[in-house]
């Protein structure tokens, strides 16, 4: 490929000439179509994961953030965050309307045209609210739920991008390290849907043990395509087609296989390797490299898949056992991910790899630290105001939460009127066990095994109304154990005919 350059004499506060790169401007165009790439990603990977009763509305939870928070950019988004400032707090409103044509910026896009930056901008503050969505899937209201990311985007993560990666953002100046969201992105989605799923209660159907996920092959989907959607993420975060991006890309790519590789290792240490687990792995990883893959070698880069995976892990099987209910865990993988990941750039960062950044603790620069953590607690109690002051009012004016009749039913038809599959009945209610339920009657379908061994070891399978829930426990638990004895007895395999019209 031919790269142009172009001389462009332009006078600015530094005197400086930019120069314009086709390369560079090529680099940032396909990192935006990167990162943008992710919203959808992360809608599977979400709606792969929830009960069958509301994928419909975890896909457009996600996918409208595509809208919602573009058209919130173009007109005061993008210059309240990285506009001409007005203080080392807040942007201004001085490139509204993104109304500076194709000129080059001399900080924040000196090879290429600030419009392109404000693009690749635009996607990382559409897919911080499609990541809070995952916290609160299956029990919030939608129009109340597209105030929020409005009202969210404009007072959180707006003023938050401009400290950490302003001009004169406050925290830039204090010495925090981001590269590409660890703060900005991650800490402050995940401490908003941990705020937002306390705020609206659990859902009615609670079960804490309980898997809801209903498609692994759509989760398995979105992992990859979010692996691939990353690179973007983070190496397009150099801002130039230059060595940075190649070692923010190694160090990407290696955080989340060690992060797969991890959780897997776990796994069948424990007795048996989830696929959906598999899944979570490479993206703890990934949320943990973020923050410090433009400032560390790739050697260490694997501790942040390795270290972050094994903590997140265990809180994962502390929150199952607990009351807690945010929904896909938003708040564990990305909000505690992200801390851990801030925390450790504090530690392995290196001035050598990136003269921007700084060397960290265990360079001799064990300041770094502070000022890490000095980022990771304004992120969080930053976001936790945010959400608090937004969905408290929303609460009690217009309400947020769904009925319990609405839940049990599935968002996908109360919302959008809408079915995810054939065989489900408009508007009926399922539970996170994917068992039809009419709440005024008992289950009207439920399975019941009827079986004697023959020489042929058939087994029918076959559908019943049940006179209580108890009937059918005691039904199938009796059918397990006549199960048993026979193998037992006859000391053989037997194979299975099933007949059933039961929704799968």
């Amino acid at each position: 490929m031919t790269t142009t350059t172009t001389t462009i004499s332009t006078t600015t506060a530094a005197s400086t000439t930019l120069v314009f790169d086709s390369g560079d401007n090529a680099w940032m165009m396909v990192s935006t179509a990167f990162v943008l790439m992710m919203t959808p990603a992360l809608a599977f990977f979400y709606g792969g994961l929830v009960d069958r009763k509301n994928i419909l509305n975890q896909l457009f939870l996600s996918f409208v953030c595509m809208g919602i928070v573009f058209v919130q950019w173009v007109p005061f988004g993008f210059s309240f965050a990285f506009g001409p400032p007005v203080s080392a707090g807040f942007g201004s409103f001085g490139d509204s309307a993104l109304r500076f044509g194709q000129r080059l910026d001399d900080f924040y896009s000196p090879s290429y045209p600030l419009l392109t930056y404000a693009a690749y901008q635009g996607t990382f503050a559409i897919i911080t609210p499609a990541l809070i969505s995952g916290a609160i899937v299956g029990r919030m209201k939608v129009i109340p739920y597209m105030i929020f990311i409005v009202i969210w985007t404009t007072v959180c993560y707006d003023p938050l991008a401009h400290w950490v990666w302003g001009s004169n953002g406050w925290l830039k100046h204090l010495g925090t390290l981001d590269f590409a969201g660890g703060t900005v992105v991650h800490i402050s989605s995940g401490v908003s849907g941990y705020v937002a799923s306390a705020i609206l209660g659990k859902r009615v159907d609670y079960k804490p043990h309980a898997s809801n996920a209903h498609n692994i092959p759509f989760t398995v989907l979105g992992t990859c395509l979010l692996w691939v959607g990353w690179t973007g993420f983070n190496a397009g975060s150099a801002n130039i087609a230059s060595g940075l991006a190649s070692l923010a890309l190694v160090n990407t790519y290696a955080a989340a296989a060690a992060g797969l590789v991890t959780w897997v290792i776990i796994d069948a240490i424990r007795g048996q390797v989830s696929v959906s687990g598999a899944c979570i792995g490479p993206v703890v990883g990934l949320v943990g490299i973020t923050p410090a893959c433009g400032f560390v070698q790739p050697g260490w880069a694997l501790l942040f898949g390795i270290i972050p995976t094994i903590i997140i892990y265990f809180l994962l099987l502390y929150k199952h056992h607990s009351i807690f209910d945010d929904t896909l865990d938003v708040a564990v993988v990305h909000g505690c991910g992200g801390i851990i990941g801030a925390f450790m750039t504090g530690l392995f960062c290196q001035l050598s790899q990136n003269p921007a950044g700084a060397d960290g603790a265990f360079y001799g620069h064990p300041v770094q630290m502070w000022y890490q953590i000095a980022g990771i607690l304004t992120a969080v109690g930053f976001a936790a105001t945010c959400t608090t002051a937004i969905l408290i009012p929303l609460k009690y004016t217009i309400g947020i939460r769904l009925s319990a009749d609405e839940e049990l039913r599935g968002l996908d038809w109360i919302a959008h009127g809408e079915k995810w599959a054939q065989q489900d009945k408009p508007g009926q209610a399922i539970t996170t066990t994917g068992i039809p339920v009419n709440k005024r009657q008992n289950p009207p379908y439920t399975i019941q095994n009827n079986w004697k061994p023959t020489r042929s070891s058939s087994r029918s399978r076959s559908i019943h109304k049940p006179n209580s829930l108890g009937q059918l426990r005691s039904t199938i638990s009796q059918s397990r154990y006549n199960a048993s004895q026979s193998q037992s007895d006859k000391n053989i395999e037997p194979s299975y005919t099933y007949n059933s019209s039961l929704p799968v």
